[in-house]
This record gives structure tokens, C-alpha cells and sequence, in this order.
């Protein structure tokens, strides 16, 4: 990664410290995580967010999430061992899909998702001709 930062000249600076000024926190970090649900919850969305992110990186050369080392990048988040995290790589998403069956109305997106929910109408369409009630 360094080499292309060095292409697009960006300045770099390289830091030494010595050993013995670094204070090792790993051990109370992951005693922390391990003992706090809330905390080890955001870890845990962090921990995904940071793979989803790293898998989508345009530059694959550099950003190959196979090539990954998993249990250091979950001691880097507080992690013992790798939570386990699904990653859906493979996933379409919705423009796609539109780009791909050619439609890029609203009505094409129902009929291929099966349902009319949205943000302003949570409970989604019923059928004309759908005469059930439901009570709670």
C-alpha cells in the first residue's frame, strides 16, 4: 500500500517508539469487551463493518479479504477470538437488480421483492379483492 501512496506522492513519515513506552492494553480491552453485552455488541458491528468494508475497496490488489488475517483483525477490536461475522459478498444490490430486469420503476422493484413495504406504509399493500381482517 505504501508503494502507491509513494506514486501519488503523498509525503509519508515513518515513527519509532521505543518498547518500553507503549503500555500493552490488549489484556483489558478484551476483558472489557468480553464483560460489557453493549460493548461488545458495538465491537461486534464494528468488527463487521470494517470487513464489509475492506471487501468492497475498489482496489482488490491491495484489499483482498481472503488474504486477510481474521484473528488479528478481531484483537484489533477487542476480540480473543473471530466473532462470527456474515459477510454476504456475493449480495445484489437494489440499482442493480433495477439495471438488470431493465426497470427502474418503483412497481418492477415490488413485483421482484415481493412485497410493497416501505418506510411510509411499514404494513405494505393488501390485494383489492383481500378481505381479511386480523385483530391483535
Amino acid at each position: 500500500f505504501l508503494r502507491y501512496l509513494r506514486q501519488a506522492n503523498v509525503p509519508l513519515n515513518e515513527y519509532t517508539f521505543p518498547p518500553n513506552k507503549v503500555a500493552n492494553v490488549q489484556p483489558q480491552l478484551e476483558r472489557l469487551i468480553e464483560k460489557n453485552y453493549h460493548l461488545h455488541r458495538s465491537s461486534r458491528d464494528a468488527y463487521r463493518s470494517y470487513l464489509h468494508a475492506y471487501a468492497s475497496h475498489s482496489l482488490k490488489q491491495i484489499f483482498d479479504v481472503q488474504q486477510l488475517d481474521l484473528a488479528r483483525v478481531a484483537r484489533a477490536f477487542g476480540f480473543t477470538a473471530p466473532p462470527k461475522v456474515e459477510l454476504n459478498l456475493k449480495a445484489k444490490s437494489r440499482a442493480k437488480m433495477e439495471k438488470k430486469n431493465g426497470g427502474g420503476d418503483k412497481s418492477s422493484y415490488q413485483r421482484q421483492s415481493g412485497h410493497t413495504f416501505s418506510a411510509a406504509n411499514p404494513y405494505g399493500k393488501r390485494d383489492p379483492g383481500d378481505k381479511r381482517q386480523f385483530s391483535r
